[in-house]
């Protein structure tokens, strides 16, 4: 039996002569599918961004307006708003800032500027539970005539909580003279809950009713 054997190593075409390669134009269509894929990203990441902060946003408004709530029920009044950023509520500021240091709760939306916040008046200045459901009772029944309001009046609100959304400012009906906050300045009106962003309008809003909050204490 004859043995043949070579000390020649092998080398790497011997092993890519053994397969078949990509050809020019297979590598070339394979380039355009992964600059097309890259394209796609670069266009939908911008848009996956901004729909990540509106949720987290519409997130954050939904718990601040359950924290209210809770203090409500807790302390027998609502907290009066701030009039600046510092967090602490102002007496005798009902649309301004949220009170968040008074809450013991964060204060920022996502794009990382502190909520705005209005508040009934009338419901400010109660010492109890029981004094909070009476005051609430008059605003239902209209012995004491409410002063906030959701929906061009059509929602009688206890409180309301609003971001100012990506373009950072307030918008019109909640913003009445056109300077990107919300404060005494600006009247009792506000857009509905859950309103629809559009070209004029993205501020992020919720509202709880005079009707709900009494409900919570029965």
């Amino acid at each position: 039996m004859n043995v043949f054997c070579t000390n020649r190593p092998i080398r790497a075409g011997d092993i890519l002569n053994n397969g078949k390669g990509f050809t020019l134009i297979e590598l070339a269509f394979v380039l355009v599918i992964i600059g097309l894929l890259l394209g796609m990203g670069a266009e939908l990441l911008p848009m996956l961004i901004k729909q990540n902060k509106l949720k987290e946003t519409r997130s954050i408004v939904k718990e601040v307006k359950t924290a209210i709530t809770g203090y409500a029920l807790a302390t027998g009044r609502l907290p009066y708003a701030s009039n600046n950023t510092d967090g602490s509520e102002n007496s005798g500021t009902y649309t301004g800032y949220l009170p968040y240091a008074t809450l013991g709760i964060s204060g920022n939306d996502s794009y990382q500027k502190t909520l705005f916040y209005a508040v009934d008046p009338h419901l400010t200045g109660t010492a109890s539970t029981a004094e909070f459901k009476t005051a609430l009772s008059e605003l239902i029944n209209a012995t004491h005539s409410p002063s906030l309001f959701c929906d061009s009046g059509n929602i009688q609100a206890a409180f309301i909580v609003i971001s100012s959304g990506k373009n950072l400012r307030a918008d019109p009906p909640n913003d009445d003279n056109n300077n990107g906050t919300i404060t005494n300045a600006d009247n009792n009106h506000f857009e509905k809950p859950g309103a629809p962003e559009t070209a004029s309008y993205d501020d992020v809003l919720d509202a709880v009713s005079i009707t709900y909050l009494y409900g919570r204490l029965e």
